[in-house]
């Protein structure tokens, strides 16, 4: 049974896989891989002397012009170029728009191709399949800005060498070129496969993944540029549930050279990442949150199976002001369901950080374990800064302290001190907050503390010694 995700209302779900290209270059209508089946990505990129050399012959029987309903299965030929959308074409009960190599589309100011949209629940899909040779491109007319392809669970999009330019002229969508929504419930919808898709001069975010609107697997080579502006600077927004499979490719160039990271949560309140998956370096930092109440989470209720998030080497999430990364269980005193692996190198480390302009400390609230952290969860080569932020927490300690904020925050006994050569700078207060009842763990030896506001580590209670210390070390007593 699927979890409710927050804030959003459920739609459906399905997908369709991307048609297989033949030898002259058309598609087979009659080939229906499974919905995750990933994308063929068999076709030459050319001789590997440059890129390949555009073989689209000049069209003979356009313009088509097109607006509504598609019915059954319609074919827009590089031949009939251009394509002209002169108001909504809806792809929808069951419907299937094939835009053909070389095919040319034009949109007029304000217009979208939608798939699966409107209804609900509604099926459709569209397959805009182009070669190295023979690419697709979708434009506006006569230079005017379109608003966007619209991919609505449970129709599906299939894309491969698509250029979409001037987009993101829509109400209320970002002003994305790209929008795709999800069911609203999990798992993740795989409706959206992109490879060698590039995206030039959306109005705001070039793909905003929403409602847990999931990439088809083997998605690769996305490139967005001049794109963003407004409250939608991002080159692309995504979800927690959908960062595993967020393409390889370009994201820089636009109005803010970073990929905005939600987390939109399951039916718990609070609830966030609840399956296991690893957030890829992308060569541009992740933007963590838009405001105080969009903390970053790792876990989902006391019912669900742990959740583990993988962290590659070289990544950097710079969090908005007030927010926490949280590891967590519901429950204080229950196994946490939660684990993160933030392994680094010494050459690429992972950097958790401000997302402000001017950092300084005290801008985000940090990393808090909650619960009794499991064995599993490792930090190595990180850097954790400008962290240290009000967490409204009281915990138990047995230092001589009024305040217990702490760029990593312990409120059960970890197993081990299993952040390692680690880097702690410029927190507002702690380093290290061990904020329960129980044996101390010893971080010091593998870590370093730079500017550090307050304690490197806080001493938790000692309930097994009876009492804390007369008197109480400022800080750990080492």
């Amino acid at each position: 049974m699927k979890s409710s995700l927050l804030s959003l209302v459920a739609l459906g779900t399905l997908a369709a896989a991307p048609l297989v290209a033949c030898e002259d270059g058309s598609t087979d209508p009659g080939s229906s891989p499974s919905p995750d089946a990933g994308i063929d990505v068999s076709a030459p990129e050319g001789d590997g002397g440059g890129p390949p050399v555009i073989d689209c012959p000049a069209p003979k029987s356009g313009p088509t012009k097109h607006q509504g309903d598609v019915s059954g299965e319609e074919h827009w030929t590089a031949d009939g170029s251009p394509h002209v959308v002169e108001y909504d074409v809806n792809v929808r009960n069951g419907a299937k728009l094939v835009i053909e190599p070389c095919a040319e589309v034009q949109i007029a100011k304000g217009q979208h191709i939608r798939v699966a949209y409107p209804g609900t629940p509604g099926t459709g899909s569209l397959v805009a399949e182009g070669l190295p040779t023979k690419p697709i491109t979708i434009r506006g007319l006569d230079g005017a800005r379109w608003a966007s392809l619209y991919v609505h669970a449970p129709g599906t999009a299939s894309l491969k060498h698509v250029t979409l330019e001037g987009g993101g002229g829509g109400d209320f969508e970002h002003n994305a070129t790209i929008d795709a929504l999800g069911d609203g419930d999990l798992p993740a919808d795989p409706i959206l496969a992109l490879d060698h898709v590039t995206i030039k001069g959306s109005l705001g975010t070039g793909v905003w993944m929403q409602g847990g609107a999931n990439f088809i697997e083997g998605s690769q080579e996305l490139t967005i540029t001049g794109s963003g502006g407004g409250e939608s600077v991002y080159p692309i927004e995504i979800e927690e549930h959908s960062m595993d499979r967020l393409p390889t490719g370009s994201y820089k160039g636009n109005a803010k050279d970073e990929i905005l990271l939600r987390t939109q949560g399951t039916g718990v309140a609070g609830g966030g990442l609840v399956v296991n998956a690893t957030l890829r370096d992308r060569g541009v930092p992740y933007h963590v949150g838009t405001s105080k109440v969009d903390n970053f989470i790792v876990g989902g209720s006391n019912d669900d199976p742990p959740a583990t998030m993988t962290i590659e080497p070289g990544v950097i999430m710079k969090f908005e002001p007030g927010i926490a990364f949280r590891i967590q269980t519901f429950t204080s005193d229950k196994p946490a369901n939660a684990v993160l692996r933030a392994i680094g190198t010494p050459d690429k480390p992972i950097v958790f950080t401000s997302a402000a302009d001017a950092p300084k400390a005290g801008d985000w609230r940090g990393l808090w374990f909650g619960g009794v952290p499991m064995a599993e969860n490792k930090l190595d080569h990180v850097r954790i800064e400008y962290a240290g932020a009000d967490c409204s927490c009281s915990l138990n300690t047995c230092s001589n302290i009024t305040e217990h904020e702490g760029a990593v925050i312990f409120t059960q006994q970890p197993p081990s001190a299993f952040i390692t050569n680690t880097v702690f700078k410029d927190s507002a207060m702690h380093a290290i907050t061990e904020g329960y009842d129980g044996p101390f763990v010893n971080f010091r030896p593998t870590n370093t503390f730079e500017n550090i506001a307050g304690c490197p580590q806080t001493l938790p209670r000692f309930v097994t010694a009876g009492s804390c210390p007369e008197p109480k070390p400022a800080c750990d007593g080492l």
